[in-house]
């Protein structure tokens, strides 16, 4: 199969982006022709490999977070019409919001929509996080691209969600019915480091202010009025959001139990997943957690609010604990649970493991996708 891989653009290594390339990759090995288009790839980052092309609609001004994103949708849209109209891809495939605003009608080309996350549109979770000269327009602009966004998804001839709880909120929002594929995790590289030793630690994620990394610093506090056995670790964290976890830690003088490690690698991240009692996430309304399901596989159960995704993946009480968005006495009830009875880690571990290995494996998931997209296209030729 011949098909044109949609991104808004390939900057970091993670999320949605990380997710786009991994499906590439696999496609490519199964020896599928794989053209990425994205408004900008750092090819220091995302080496395109055997049958893997990368075409750039725009440059590293023009990504999501600015005004000429906006100012150029419809150019982008045409752009990508024309790469389409060249190639003659046997599918079209669009990885996650924005780049589902420009969709268009592609002569009877099958087009597929894995939007991921629809947050920025419905909720207030990203744009909290906005500088006050974006987040005050933006709230006003959103109004008016929802009725934009909404008449695209007319071009879909399908849309897939990665949990029902997303699944939920399209058919809300656009009245949308949508296939749930979860995603997965690499087994391959989140594993269990063996004979591994748990260590008295709690890790989470600092490379957004989404994940609300300053919660868990906060609950470090509080807990060192009662006890000194424990480490945060925080990894990710970068730039000024990192700048700002490290000066909180300072302030609250909770520095000497409160550890950052930066930007890592997924071998290094798979290792302290490994070596954690548990993992925290704190993302409001999450859409699914993809560090819900890595620690997991290495063995680590999950704190995280709900509700949202990780609902669907963590069973409560047995893979990790569900706890009411906020709620920070809850939160610092349940890592006093695993400090208390690092067994319970040990064994909860496993339990996630087993559901990972079900439900969350990668190359389970691949597959999946891979059969729709070439379904569609086999559907197209008969007709």
């Amino acid at each position: 199969m011949k098909i044109v891989v949609v991104i808004p653009y390939l900057k970091s290594i993670g999320g949605a982006g990380r997710y786009a390339w991994e499906l590439c990759e696999y496609l490519a090995s199964c020896g599928d022709d794989v053209i990425v288009a994205s408004l900008y790839t750092d090819k220091t980052l995302y080496k395109p490999e055997n049958k893997i092309r990368v075409i750039d609609l725009g440059n590293e001004k023009s990504l999501t977070q600015s005004i000429k994103f906006w100012l150029d949708l419809r150019k982008t849209s045409r752009l990508l019409h024309e790469l389409i109209d060249q190639e003659q891809p046997d599918i079209v495939f669009f990885n996650h919001y924005p780049s589902t605003m420009w969709v268009e009608k592609y002569d009877n080309i099958p087009t597929i929509c894995y939007p991921q996350d629809i947050n920025l549109l419905y909720t207030n979770t990203y744009i909290n996080n906005l500088e006050a000269k974006i987040r005050i327009p933006w709230r006003i602009i959103r109004l008016f691209v929802r009725f934009y966004d909404k008449h695209k998804w007319n071009f879909f001839d399908q849309v897939i969600c990665h949990s029902k709880f997303t699944a939920k909120n399209i058919k809300k929002h656009y009245g949308v019915d949508s296939e749930v594929i979860y995603l997965g995790t690499n087994t391959n590289v989140f594993f269990p480091i063996e004979n591994c030793v748990k260590k008295n630690t709690i890790l989470t994620l600092g490379d957004s202010r989404i994940r609300r990394a300053d919660l868990l610093i906060k609950a470090a506090s509080e807990l060192l009025e009662k006890r000194k056995d424990f480490e945060i670790w925080i990894v990710g964290n970068s730039g000024e959001l990192g700048e700002e976890l490290e000066l909180l830690a300072k302030n609250l003088n909770v520095e000497k139990n409160v550890k950052f490690f930066g930007k890592i690698s997924d071998q290094d991240l798979a290792k302290l997943y490994s070596e954690s009692l548990a993992t925290v996430h704190l993302v409001k309304e999450a859409p699914f957690g993809l560090i819900v399901i890595e620690s997991m596989s290495c063995g680590t159960p999950v704190i995280s609010w709900k509700p949202g995704g990780p609902e669907e993946t963590i069973v409560d009480g047995e893979s990790g604990f569900l706890i009411p968005e906020n709620n920070q006495s809850d939160l610092i009830e349940k890592i006093e649970f695993f400090l208390d009875n690092p067994e319970s880690s040990y064994k909860m571990g496993q339990n996630g493991i087993q559901r990972v290995q079900t439900n969350f494996d990668l190359e389970i998931h691949h597959k999946s996708m891979r059969k729709i997209l070439l379904n569609w296209i086999n559907h197209s030729k008969k007709l």
